[in-house]
This record gives C-alpha cells, structure tokens and sequence, in this order.
C-alpha cells in the first residue's frame, strides 16, 4: 500500500482501509473495546479482507470517530449500509498520536459524516 487513499485524497501512512461487508445478522466481524480492535471472527468479511487486532479505529466510512465512546462507534457502524470502510491504526502509533492531543483536542473533534464533493 502507497500509504495513499485515494478516496478522499489524503496522505495516512500509518492508517490502513478495510473494506468489511455485513453477513446475515448485520456483523462486520470483529470486536473492539475502547475504539481497539480486539478479536477478528474467523471466515468473516473483516478477516478476509486484512482487519488486525491491536489497532484502532479512526474512521467508519470517513466519519471520524476517534474520541466516540463504543456505544456511539456500534451506532455509526449500525446506520450505515452492507459495506462499510473502517480505518485502522496501530496501537503504537494511535497511542502517540492521543497522547500528544490533549483531552480537550480530541473532546471537541469533529465527528460529522463526511458530504459529498
């Protein structure tokens, strides 16, 4: 990978971009404590498609959710449609990156849904 998602145009070496497609019951399949990924179900779109644990998600669909308690993650990831683009990040790097924002930064982020161009 370039490092380049050429969705939105933005250089995000340290972000990858999971395309996950929801089975039957609505799963994407992983699960995830305080944003960090934390089991992958075997043979699921999330498996198949490169979803790693230890990472932790940055965007649903270009939405940021960096911040967003679990509950609100499970409702932007509900809302959306079959496919649904996770970005990832890895522990290490997330951790930086949150260390160096300061809670008031991440508090007043912005977690709108992405317009169309």
């Amino acid at each position: 990978s370039s490092g380049i998602n050429a969705e939105y145009g933005r250089d995000r070496p340290f972000e990858r971009t999971i395309t996950c497609v929801k089975d039957s019951h609505g799963h994407i399949g992983f699960q995830f404590k305080k944003g960090k990924i934390n089991a992958i179900v075997k043979d699921s779109s999330a498996a198949r498609n490169g979803m790693l644990t230890d990472h932790f998600i940055t965007e649903i669909d270009g939405q940021n959710v960096v911040g967003m308690s679990d509950d609100k993650i499970l409702k932007v990831i509900k809302s959306k449609e079959r496919t649904v683009t996770v970005t990832v990040m890895p522990e290490f790097v997330y951790d930086h990156m949150v260390k160096h924002l300061g809670k008031s930064l991440k508090k007043h982020m912005d977690h709108s849904e992405p317009t169309e161009l």
